[in-house]
């Protein structure tokens, strides 16, 4: 009876911290889209509105609306560490965002996080694409 107690526990905790989303949901992604463009570089989608993402997450979920998003790239090299840029975005559904770090060049440290590109992202609530 214990085990079955704190099993149920559990499963009712897990299910609480799961998020739904909506049938029109976007993405973000921190893949480069158009990979000639040798000022950019992929970036990691590190929080959204303050709430953290996983570390391997990628292209992270996010709901349409108004929405601050924090930004990281890996450092050039000499350097040890990233910093992190917020971006504001207005996300609209069914769209997959890709989310570049731009740089004057792959030797300076500074760099700005960019919307490289927005394609159209089907889904279940997502107008088909043909």
């Amino acid at each position: 009876m214990r085990t079955l107690s704190l099993t149920l526990l559990l499963c009712s905790l897990l299910l609480s911290c799961a998020t739904r989303y909506s049938d029109q949901i976007s993405f973000l992604d921190g893949d480069r889209y158009n990979r000639a463009n040798i000022h950019t570089y992929p970036t990691r989608i590190d929080a959204i509105d303050g709430n953290s993402t996983f570390a391997r997450e990628n292209p992270v979920r996010i709901e349409p609306g108004d929405h601050v998003v924090r930004i990281v790239t890996a450092p050039t090299a000499g350097f040890s560490s990233a910093e992190s840029h917020d971006l504001k975005l207005t996300i609209e559904p069914c769209k997959r965002y890709y989310i570049v770090a731009s740089r004057e060049n792959r030797l300076m440290q500074e760099w700005v996080p960019m919307v490289e590109q927005v394609v159209p992202q089907g889904g279940k609530g997502c107008p088909s694409q043909g």
